[in-house]
């Protein structure tokens, strides 16, 4: 399961090659009272609890913060996630939440709900239990869920 998936929570430390690195997509929950995150050309002030999701490829960078920086960051292989979109008739809107921009970013009100999915998600990601793979994506789906959720309000 590691290959296609990579998983921390509540770390301050992400180790993960360049090469890994653009070849994923990232979901990423900032715990930061402050500073900026530059996703492509796009800047965003960090509010606590944000979640951000970085099509595979698309550099980013968190700057001027004054805090020590604790994010919850998953990865999935960009290549299997679309697979995975196309089975499940999600494809439009991985699209948009991905590929339009190359990133979406949600306000979160509801941080800690989206802190849920994370936790769980990192507390099977590691386990070769039977329906761990199962388990971890399906938290990967109820966050991007956050995203369709909030591409609806907007249109």
């Amino acid at each position: 399961m590691k290959s296609n998936y990579l998983c921390e929570y509540q770390s301050n430390l992400f180790s993960l090659s360049k090469q890994e690195h653009e070849e994923k997509i990232k979901i990423i929950q900032l715990f930061v009272e402050n500073g900026l995150i530059k996703i492509g050309t796009k800047t965003y002030p960090i509010v606590y609890g944000d979640i951000y999701f970085i099509n595979a490829g698309e550099g980013y960078s968190i700057v001027e913060i004054e805090e020590e920086l604790v994010q919850s960051t998953i990865m999935v292989s960009a290549d299997h996630l679309k697979e995975l979109a196309k089975m499940l008739d999600f494809e439009s809107d991985y699209y948009k939440i991905f590929e339009k921009k190359g990133h979406f970013h949600v306000a979160s009100p509801h941080y800690k709900a989206i802190d849920r999915r994370f936790k769980e998600a990192f507390s099977v990601v590691a386990t070769d239990k039977p329906f761990s793979k199962a388990l971890f994506v399906s938290r990967v789906f109820e966050l991007l869920n956050y995203a369709v959720v909030a591409i609806e309000k907007r249109k």
